[in-house]
């Protein structure tokens, strides 16, 4: 058996021995040589017509387990066919995604190398450095044994795909992130690090100490900057590329080497697996990583971010790798329930566009599981609404998914197995559909900036994680994710509308190309808070030479508000007066419009009671931008903002909508009559979910809906409906 990855109808798509496969798995843990905890689960799954299999080994289970009686090596493949043979018993068609844990859990592990384990700011040692050489060659050596001992035990012809993860749960997380202590200390990073910076700046010792404003540090003496060195910032909630060039190099640093170290994982299972299985991580979650210990109820309260100290901004590094063939994440965990929306951690048309499948974890807490936390819902209407609404996400992308057995349990509730059932083949029949991007907004993520804003839970938690669970996805009409440099390398297909969450730090050359793609063909380029703040230096007249518009800004830290002033433009018209939006995290700068060839919709309060344009549009040639202070824009304001840009609106009622060039869903909290626009006319309109053809010839349709409900619909020609029997 052959698993590959190839582009299939506009998606990254799974091959087995050469035919198109829909990435559906039950995830299920990891079997004991004695029982499997999820048999019965798995049983039913297989029923449903799911027979690929999740599932952990690694550090920590059984096989890398350190040395012990009757053992000349760290490891013990001894129950491997036991483990996997639990699965097989419970579905004899059993294929395995297997889930390689290489975070050094063990103490074995911690007490035979104490010299390569990270250091934290708090004195603590904790597991493996990120950058220890010998915890690296000795996780590419177990991938290598591991992978050789599945195929010469034959199980290699049932393994389709390896998962390698590093940090807290596989998924290059560390605490240090995640809390207010900080690292890396230890030596091995000490020596990266220097290594780096002599690559980076080329050997050249006056580059060094004029980039860090510092003519005593050389390449044998720089140092990991310090706790208090990643805490403050010096530019408001930015960082100064004049003075905390240091900070910034090692964040790029980190990031560089966790990517470098799942390309290179990936390429050692490549190898072994002699290009047969598939390789990738989780990883990326660019979107997502506002985290921290609080967020999650393990630690104490705590005001840090864990983007930049995670290593997830080197996902550039790994999507650039031919060895990575998909990325995984849990579903954003910020608004999971009735009425939100599930969408990927990375951006995911990055991953698209650089030929990798994104594996969505579907680890919604149903109304069976026992834990209360992480979106549960609490009876059965409510689990199969979100769960079709996930899979609208997954099949509107052209995504893989798994379900987490253990949260989504078809053995305790027997009204979601033939849930189960259709979605797995939903996914299956879609695989025939023409999944190519179909969106007319673009909004774009600079994973470049991140290296340059504070770690504190300022402008991103409004700014990223909330913005794109909140006003995003109800405005109407579908929005594609992706990392700046994938626009100004032009690899994107055209859109109309751009939406820049996070553009703060541009170089001259990346100005420039932005231009090029900006400037042209009436296009609507959307700038939130800070575009274009920092260039060598902060300064305002860069945000005008990016954004056309001339800024005045704050210094006193505060939280914006933003409300609109002229409701007769079209992008306002209709717009309520008590329609406010922004943020109470404290921003600083604070800025606004001191423009007078700009037309101002909107005005942001801020800081010393001050009231100015904050909310305003201006008119060039070829093109037109929009500036807003306040982060968190509404879906109203964004749908003014798409109609008037000449979007394609679906509809205008508010509810999470996904879309792509033959499947349109809604998940609704209100439910109602409704009424859809198509792009344009189609031979049929079939519901998925409930298979019952709505309408037909035709380029809009009604509906009624039920409140909490989630509907799925093909729009295209009624001869992709066979593969349904429809």
């Amino acid at each position: 058996m052959t698993a590959e990855l190839r582009r299939h109808n506009g998606v990254p798509t799974v091959f087995i021995d050469g035919q198109p496969a829909f990435a559906g798995y039950m995830w299920g843990g990891g079997a004991s040589p004695e029982a499997y905890a999820e048999a019965a689960n798995a049983a039913l799954y297989a029923e449903a017509g799911v027979h690929w299999h999740a599932f952990d080994v690694g550090m920590g289970g059984y096989e890398w387990c350190g040395p012990g009686p009757g053992r000349d090596s760290h490891y013990d493949f001894s129950t491997v066919l036991q483990r996997f043979g639990r699965v097989i018993d419970a579905d004899p068609d059993a294929r395995f995604h297997l889930r390689v844990h290489l975070e050094t859990h063990g103490q074995w592990w911690r007490d035979m190398y104490p010299d390569e384990r990270e250091l934290g700011s708090d004195g603590v040692r904790r597991n493996q450095s990120f950058a220890s050489v010998v915890w690296r060659e000795q996780a590419k050596q177990f991938l290598r044994e591991y992978v050789e001992h599945i195929y010469a035990v034959g199980l290699g012809d049932r393994v389709i795909a390896y998962q390698t993860g590093a940090g807290a749960t596989g998924e290059w997380v560390k605490d240090t992130a995640m809390e207010r202590y900080c690292g890396d200390y230890s030596e091995p990073m000490r020596v990266h690090f220097r290594q780096w910076l002599r690559e980076h700046y080329q050997g050249d010792r006056d580059s060094l100490r004029d980039a860090w404003a510092d003519r005593a540090v050389d390449f044998d003496t720089a140092e990991v900057p310090s706790a208090e060195d990643q805490h403050k910032t010096l530019a408001g909630i930015l960082r100064d590329p004049r003075s905390e060039r240091n900070v910034i190099d090692y964040y790029t640093c980190l990031a560089e080497l966790c990517g470098g170290l799942v390309a290179t994982f990936c390429r050692t299972v490549k190898e072994a697996s002699d290009g047969r299985a598939l390789a990738g991580a989780f990883f990326g979650y660019l979107l997502e990583l506002a985290w921290n210990g609080s967020f999650f109820g393990g630690g104490p309260d705590s005001e840090v971010s864990a983007i930049q100290r995670s290593g997830h901004l080197g996902l550039a590094v790994a999507l650039r790798s031919p060895h990575v063939d998909f990325i995984v994440s849990p579903y954003s965990y910020g608004f999971r329930g009735i009425g939100g929306h599930g969408p990927a951690m990375p951006p995911s048309e990055s991953l698209r566009l650089h030929n990798k499948l994104y594996l969505f974890e579907e680890d919604t807490r149903a109304c069976t599981a026992n834990d209360q936390d992480y979106g549960r819902v609490y009876n059965v209407a409510d689990s199969v609404a979100v769960l079709q609404r996930n899979m609208a996400e997954v099949l509107t992308r052209g995504q893989g998914i798994w379900w987490l057995g253990n949260h989504m349990r078809l053995d305790q509730e027997p009204a979601l197995r033939p849930v189960i059932k259709r979605l797995q083949e939903l996914g299956s029949w879609a695989t025939a559909l023409d999944r190519q991007p179909s969106a007319e907004i673009a909004v774009i993520l600079d994973d470049e900036s991140y290296w340059y804003e504070s770690i504190h839970n300022d402008f991103d938690l409004p700014g990223i994680f909330q913005q794109r669970l909140w006003g995003l996805p109800s405005l109407g009409a579908p929005t594609d994710y992706y990392l700046l440099n994938d626009l100004l390398e032009g690899a994107l297909p055209e859109y109309k509308v751009y939406i820049f969450l996070n553009a703060f730090h541009l170089d001259a050359r990346r100005r420039e190309l932005l231009a090029r793609r900006l400037h042209r063909d009436g296009k609507v380029a959307v700038w939130v808070w800070a575009p274009g703040y920092l260039k060598d230096a902060p300064g305002l007249e860069h945000m005008t030479d990016l954004t056309g518009i001339i800024l005045d800004k704050g210094d006193h830290a505060w939280g914006p508000l933003c409300h609109i002033l002229d409701f007769e433009h079209p992008i306002t018209r209709g717009l309520s007066q008590d329609l406010f939006w922004g943020t109470n995290a404290r921003l600083n700068p604070v800025f606004h419009v001191e423009d007078p060839q700009a037309r101002t919709l909107g005005q942001v309060v801020y800081s010393q009671g001050r009231c100015k344009p904050g909310f305003v549009l201006k008119e060039f040639a070829d093109w037109s931008s929009i500036y807003i202070a306040a982060p968190n824009v509404p879906a109203p304001v964004l749908r003014g903002i798409a109609r008037w840009a000449g979007v394609h609106l679906y509809n205008e009622e508010g509810d999470v909508l996904y879309a792509a060039r033959q499947l349109l869903a809604v998940h609704t909290a209100m439910g109602g009559a409704r009424e859809f626009a198509l792009p344009h006319k189609v031979e049929a309109v079939y519901d998925l979910y409930n298979g019952k053809l709505v309408a037909e010839n035709t380029d809009r349709f009604e509906v009624t809906l039920p409140a909490r409900s989630t509907h799925l619909w093909f729009c295209g020609d009624k001869s992709l409906l066979a593969g349904l029997g429809a």
